[in-house]
């Protein structure tokens, strides 16, 4: 049987996907953007890139898929694009979400795509503790989004929990895009710390995510990479929804209990806002602390 999963943007969302796809009975031929290729070409080997959005290559990548002549085809993007390829992919069968899923958690209404199509085998939640090396910090997100973007002094605050706890290294991640923002982090945290902003490519990314002891990170493609590698994570919610969360029981988010007092996650807003005053990482530690022995 061949199997593809299509998943173009955004490299969150692809991360997301890592525990679903490494649990398939076989590897899939990946359908995806020159990004997701570049997340997942460590560990899947067949892929069917789209090279651009314009028509001309969406219907040259039409005709890639179709000379794939798949058995099966899970649409996880689920947008006017992906529907336009699976309806002309040639798949005997196609499977993509419902309208009245989007409610539901990212994870979960990716799993339940996967269970609908018989081609989830067992998720692996086996957690083996990670050495005692360094914390990595993720203060990016997309530039787009700097309303999850956390005070200076709310990172400050963290690095100095964390140093008193763990007396680890701290290493600084963000996209190139972000590196002025990621520096002014660095000089204002209060402590030494090694900034890996744009120097890493998304390979990279990922070990050095998957080597970390602990992340602690935005709302952002990070967390999701952090998680998927089985590093204890702790995201930190205010503008955006914590149904984003991640799989796995070694991670958790956290949110300001001050602004959101029911526990109800927001409409996700660019507008920037006091959403982190409140958030208190010690919560995050005391919740994954058999994760942290």
């Amino acid at each position: 049987m061949k199997i593809g999963v299509l998943r173009f943007s955004a490299i969150g969302d692809i991360a997301l996907l890592l525990p679903l796809l490494r649990a398939m009975p076989e590897k899939p031929v990946i359908i995806t953007s020159s990004l997701g290729r570049a997340l997942l070409e460590d560990e899947f080997d067949d892929f069917v890139v789209l090279r651009s959005k314009r028509l001309r290559d969406v219907f040259a990548h039409i005709a890639e898929i179709r000379r794939q002549r798949f058995d099966v085809l899970l649409d996880q993007q689920n947008n006017d694009r992906s529907r336009l390829i699976r309806t002309f992919a040639g798949a005997r069968r196609t499977y993509c979400h419902r309208a009245k899923l989007l409610e539901i958690p990212a994870f979960e209404r990716a799993k339940i795509l996967f269970e609908k199509s018989s081609l989830l085998g067992t998720l692996d939640d086996r957690f083996e503790a990670k050495p005692k090396n360094y914390i990595v910090l993720n203060a990016g997100s997309s530039p787009r989004w700097i309303s999850k973007r956390l005070p200076d002094a709310k990172w400050r605050e963290i690095a100095g929990v964390l140093r008193k706890r763990f007396a680890l290294p701290l290493v600084l991640t963000g996209s190139a895009d972000e590196a002025d923002y990621i520096a002014h982090v660095a000089s204002v945290i209060g402590a030494p710390v090694e900034n890996r902003a744009g120097k890493t490519s998304l390979v990279e990314l990922k070990h050095l995510l998957g080597g970390a002891f602990l992340t602690v990170t935005t709302d952002s493609a990070a967390m999701h990479i952090s998680a998927a590698m089985k590093t204890p994570t702790i995201g930190v919610f205010g503008a955006s929804t914590w149904k984003s969360v991640p799989f796995g029981p070694w991670n958790v988010a956290l949110f300001d209990h001050t602004v959101y007092p029911d526990g109800q996650p927001p409409v996700p807003t660019q507008v920037c806002g006091n959403y982190y005053d409140h958030v208190d990482i010690r919560e995050g530690l005391d919740r994954l602390q058999d994760f942290l022995a």
